[in-house]
């Protein structure tokens, strides 16, 4: 299903006036799909190439359904895991902690009572490399609630960060590892972690993300790095952080996903339909947009637009990116843009751009 005119005028004008210096979006419906990708991976002042529909973005908080959220179905339709599970039942290093006393599915749904975010990076900065990410382990487990766990969402990078080590722990492979072999292998994906530690090929095809004192270099942009600051922290994989890829890789993602949901016959299905209907339809507590692992719109002003089907479901990410799905029409859209570069500051344009975008493709949509 081609791209609507009008959705391609608003994000090229965006990218022309500032978002970030290049996006990339996929719309798809009823099967079909088409990828859009505009813009420079960088702004001129820097070296830079043409955004491609295979160029990688900082995916940021797409990575917990993308990764964490992904790898975790399985485990809940195997019964190993099971969202009434406290994460101290699974994940010894949590036992008399504050997270330890939260449920899988509190955690999952933003409803566990931990504080929205945390600079652990900076907590951390002078701990020894070999012993950082034991550091910020347990501060992300031990830090005291901010509210009664079940009372309220609250959306919090620490309970995804919990949840990645969960994930660790019950399957003894590293974050990084699950996902490429269990998720990027089956559906095709060139999407995956990049390790501080590790060499990693040239960053041009890397659209950039910000300018960031703090652990920029010489006045560069983060290219090819994690931007998230907890993520860099734990060598950038993290549960809440730190995937890489492509707006065609995750398209075949959302694919997967609404193939699961609307019960879509897809080869290579690595989802359990029945919990990932669960998974989106069910509240994590009374009042709140949030499902689990998934945001619902919430109007006025969601990112979703005025115009999103009842059935919307979610997701967006720090950097400018962001996954909207309407089961009941098949579609979904992927949104990929690096609005941090060179400035996290400047908020209004992608705040504009969101809905703007959404509300041209969904009121493509025939009613139904």
């Amino acid at each position: 299903m081609a791209i609507p005119a009008q959705a391609q005028a608003i994000l090229q004008a965006a990218v022309e006036a500032g978002v970030g210096s290049g996006a990339a979006l996929a719309w798809q419906r009823d099967g079909a799909r088409d990828l859009l990708a505009i813009g420079r991976t960088t702004l001129p002042q820097w070296s830079n190439q043409s955004v491609a529909t295979d160029s990688l973005f900082d995916l940021a908080s797409l990575t917990k359904p993308m990764a964490t959220l992904t790898l975790l179905v399985p485990e809940l339709a195997a019964g190993r895991l099971a969202l009434t599970d406290r994460l101290d039942k699974h994940l010894p290093a949590s036992q008399g902690t504050e997270r330890g006393a939260a449920t899988i599915g509190q955690l999952v749904s933003h409803t566990s009572g931990a504080p929205a975010w945390l600079d652990f990076f900076a907590a951390t900065r002078e701990t020894p490399a070999p012993t950082r990410a034991t550091a910020v382990q347990r501060l992300v487990l031990t830090t005291p609630n901010s509210h009664a766990p079940g009372s309220a969402a609250v959306y919090s990078d620490l309970g995804f960060m919990a949840l990645g080590w969960l994930l660790e722990h019950v399957t003894g492979e590293p974050l990084d590892v699950l996902f490429a072999t269990r998720v990027a292998a089956p559906l095709g994906l060139r999407a995956g972690f990049r390790r501080l530690s590790q060499p990693q090929p040239a960053p041009q095809a890397v659209v950039a993300t910000e300018v960031w004192p703090a652990r920029s270099m010489a006045g560069q942009p983060l290219q090819g790095v994690v931007h998230d600051d907890n993520c860099a922290a734990l060598d950038g994989v993290a549960g809440h952080a730190g995937l890489f890829g492509s707006v065609s890789d995750a398209a075949i993602w959302a694919d997967a996903w609404l193939a699961a949901v609307t019960g879509r016959p897809r080869r290579g299905a690595i989802l359990d339909p029945a919990v990932c209907r669960a998974l989106i339809t069910t509240p994590g507590c009374p009042g709140t947009s949030w499902r689990h692992g998934w945001d619902t719109p919430s109007q006025p002003g969601s990112s979703a637009g005025a115009l999103a089907p009842p059935d919307a479901f979610g997701h967006l990410g720090f950097t400018g990116t962001s996954v909207w799905f309407s089961p009941r029409h098949a579609a979904f859209a992927v949104l990929l843009t690096n609005r941090v570069h060179p400035t996290r500051d400047v908020v209004a344009g992608i705040r504009a751009l969101r809905p703007g975008v959404h509300d041209a493709l969904w009121q493509s949509l025939p009613e139904k």
